[in-house]
């Protein structure tokens, strides 16, 4: 059908810019994905920090990592912050709790990362490079 056929079209045109990508050396692999247990969490206040979102999200499970981004020069808040968990199930959880949530006077929207700059940061530095398969 048409639609199958756009579908079709559309990943290998996804599939054919990735590669480009690599090529470029801005992806470390074309057919790399991003970690399905890290929340990227915007339109935060500027005066929450990564305790209070330690704390927060903290009640769906253990975390490995929870990090408001900050200007390197000012050290402000950029107003989003990445939250790793150790499992899935309780990343997947985060997130359909806590997407539209209250927090400082923000409510904030909540979506699964698609960035997999930290896993290009590992291997630029040659550190080995995690398996989320």
């Amino acid at each position: 059908t048409a639609a199958e056929a756009a579908a079709a079209a559309a990943a290998r045109e996804a599939k054919s810019r990735a590669e480009v990508l690599e090529m470029l050396g801005d992806l470390p692999d074309a057919d790399i994905e991003p970690p399905k247990n890290v929340l990227f969490v915007c339109k935060l206040n500027p005066v929450t920090e990564d305790e209070d979102l330690d704390i927060i999200f903290g009640r769906f499970g253990n975390l490995l990592s929870c990090e408001v981004i900050r200007d390197p020069k000012t050290g402000d808040s950029l107003n989003y912050a990445f939250i790793e968990f150790e499992s899935e199930e309780a990343c997947s959880q985060a997130y359909f709790k806590m997407d539209g949530a209250l927090i400082d006077d923000r409510r904030i929207h909540v979506d699964f990362s698609q960035s997999v700059s930290h896993l290009w940061n590992k291997r630029r530095r040659n550190e080995a490079m995690p398996n989320y398969d």
